[in-house]
């Protein structure tokens, strides 16, 4: 490897692993955050999984939502979170830790997202510096995942770094 394919690689540790630092709380702490929407996740991560169980391939109903009469939420909620959640419980996790998972899976893609992104226009510095600014602003570390628990607005924040490196990418 030349120095500057070891530069990237310890530019990637070091966001990595303040990005572990920012997924503390998530790592520690059993369970979700309390008193948010997370539990919300779950139970429609759990409807999403028995459907695709069921046989199931795009879920846009869960039948045992709204006191067991089914609801339509899929229709017009977001269920990529929950299909990534059922894909990490595949490994033999339960719903809860996948959708920890799926919170600690959206940190890492945002510090990722934005030192890729960074780096391509002002450097490996200031790649780096973007990522761990990105990851521990207040909103996307604190706020989405713990006071609010909106899993699909925080992987919605997550994923935003790569759609913009994605536009610059390929429309230059």
């Amino acid at each position: 490897m030349n120095r500057c394919h070891w530069n990237i690689v310890f530019g990637i540790a070091i966001v990595l692993a303040l990005t572990v630092l920012a997924a503390w709380p998530f790592l520690v702490h059993p369970g979700l955050p309390r008193e948010t929407d997370a539990e919300l996740h779950v139970f429609r991560a759990a409807q999403i999984g028995e459907a695709l169980r069921g046989g199931a391939g795009y879920v846009r109903w869960a039948p045992d939502l709204w006191l067991g009469y089914g609801y339509p939420i899929f229709n017009y909620y977001s269920p990529l979170t929950y299909y990534l959640a059922n894909l990490i419980a595949l490994v033999g996790l339960d719903i809860v830790t996948a959708v920890k998972a799926v919170f600690i899976l959206g940190l890492l893609s945002a510090a990722a997202g934005m030192y890729v992104f960074v780096r391509a226009n002002w450097g490996e510095r200031a790649g780096i510096v973007a990522a761990v600014a990105y990851v521990f602003s207040p909103y996307l570390s604190f706020i989405d995942p713990h006071m609010r628990g909106d899993l699909a607005e925080f992987f919605a924040l997550a994923l935003f770094p790569w759609l913009l490196w994605a536009f610059q990418t390929f429309n230059s």
